[in-house]
């Protein structure tokens, strides 16, 4: 309840919203005395941190103390991102870089993973795992952009780590792997993609993923090489 209190930082939860949370199969009764309960809990928990209340009830809700000073590692990471595109829209490739890396460092993982079942945390996970696949997709492209292949290559296998079936990373490493001479590799990232693709989606590779595999097997590596 406090990680879905600190998601909605800066406005109340009604009592209402929280019982139907996380005690939907309760009574009514049963339900507000349950959350009674984890209220008076967390705050005496709490009391070890700081003598503010840091869960107050207002205005018909409940909701984290405003005159705390909080430290919400979610918000750190838009902040960083938010950064990070301004910076590159700006044209300014350094600050945006180092920008997006710093919103990448702070992803510590997917979104309340201690919590994989409850309802209300499924779409900021996905929403912050995709935030983050993009921000990954940023810098590889500022790196193209800088010829620093290395450092694409390890930015792509990190976003594969997150979507193993993410094809334009695929083709980036493939691309990758071709402009560097090492055509072997390519093929194989394609071979790696083809069956990751038919064993979690049951699909093919895309036209363009093909296209790029065949260039890559039939011509000199330096010319093969596709770079978005």
């Amino acid at each position: 309840m406090l990680r879905f209190l600190l998601s909605r930082r800066g406005h109340g939860c009604a009592r209402d919203e929280l019982l139907a949370e996380f005690w939907p199969e309760v009574s009514p009764a049963a339900a507000r005395n349950r959350l009674q309960v984890a209220v008076s809990g967390l705050r005496r928990t709490l009391q070890e941190v700081t003598n503010l209340q840091v869960i107050e009830y207002a205005d018909g809700g409940y909701r984290i103390n405003p005159e705390l000073l909080v430290d919400v590692d979610v918000e750190r990471f838009n902040q960083a991102l938010s950064a990070a595109r301004a910076a590159e829209r700006a044209g300014a490739s350094d600050r945006a870089l180092a920008a997006y890396r710093d919103a990448i460092e702070r992803y510590g993982g997917d979104f309340a993973s201690d919590a994989p079942y409850e309802q209300w945390a499924l779409l900021p996970r996905e929403s912050l795992r995709l935030a983050y696949i993009d921000a990954l997709d940023r810098v590889s492209r500022i790196q193209l952009r800088m010829n620093r292949l290395e450092d694409v290559i390890a930015t792509g296998l990190r976003m594969l780590a997150v979507d193993p079936c993410r094809e334009d990373a695929h083709r980036l490493l493939m691309s990758c792997y071709a402009s560097q001479g090492r055509t072997y590799q390519a093929l194989r990232q394609y071979d790696l993609c083809r069956r990751m693709l038919r064993a979690t989606l049951e699909t093919a590779p895309a036209d363009e993923t093909t296209r790029l595999y065949h260039a890559i097997r039939e011509g000199p590596a330096e010319k093969a090489a596709v770079l978005d």
